[in-house]
């Protein structure tokens, strides 16, 4: 085959995902609401199809994923930057993610100033906010408390939870990009890797966005968003 009727591989694997991806968007919303037709006597079963939901959720996010890294390699992902009134948006991607939380008892504790305000990328940033909303879903004992702050010329958005905390080798190797995806141990931790990529385009006045993650001494784990 010659060179000028050879195919883009990369080219023909994101046009792939995203059609995979609007799949699955159909997917989780036929489960929203095959679930909110279940009748209450049957919580076993709703927790079966959360579950499932859970899991398309994660997958539909990994996609994502794919595709803006993707687009970030071949330079073809802008910033739409915008005003962003910080608790609205929080409260969105909780209510975007409440038929899980709900079905599997799981208590949202959301702490910002009605008044705070941010300037980001909204769309991209949600996709970050969602992915560690359901991930600490499925890892959570039976909280997750969500909050948002200034700080030191960064707007902070926290998420944490009760349950075993993020692997210290995890926590270790948060900044090192060499390490960020690990093809051959199975893990890639490729939301962290899409979520540190994402703060880093978001910079002001000498400041650039970064991510941090924590086990904090009262159980659990936590994830921070910095954005200048």
């Amino acid at each position: 085959m010659s060179k000028d009727n050879s195919v883009d591989f990369s080219l023909l694997l994101a046009s792939s995902v995203h059609d995979i991806k609007n799949s699955l968007g159909m997917l989780l919303s036929s489960l929203d609401e095959t679930v909110e037709s279940l009748e209450e006597e049957n919580p076993d079963q709703k927790h079966r199809y959360s579950i499932l939901r859970g899991e398309a959720s994660r997958i539909n996010n990994a996609l994502i994923h794919l595709l803006g890294i993707y687009r970030l390699q071949n330079d073809q992902l802008r910033l739409n930057l915008d005003e962003v009134f910080i608790r609205d948006f929080l409260e969105e991607q909780v209510t975007s993610q409440q038929l899980l939380f709900t079905v599997n008892n799981i208590n949202i504790e959301l702490d910002c100033d009605d008044n705070l305000v941010g300037f980001f990328d909204e769309n991209l940033i949600s996709g970050i906010v969602n992915n560690i909303l359901v991930n600490c879903a499925k890892y959570t004992s039976d909280l997750i408390k969500v909050s948002a702050s200034k700080q030191a010329g960064y707007l902070t958005i926290s998420i944490a939870d009760n349950g075993a905390g993020y692997p210290q080798q995890i926590i270790d190797n948060i900044g090192n990009e060499d390490r960020s995806i690990n093809f051959d141990s199975g893990s890639t931790n490729l939301g962290l890797y899409f979520s540190s990529e994402i703060a880093k385009l978001h910079q002001c006045k000498g400041k650039t966005g970064y991510i941090e993650l924590e086990n904090p001494g009262d159980g659990g784990g936590c994830f921070s968003l910095y954005l200048p």
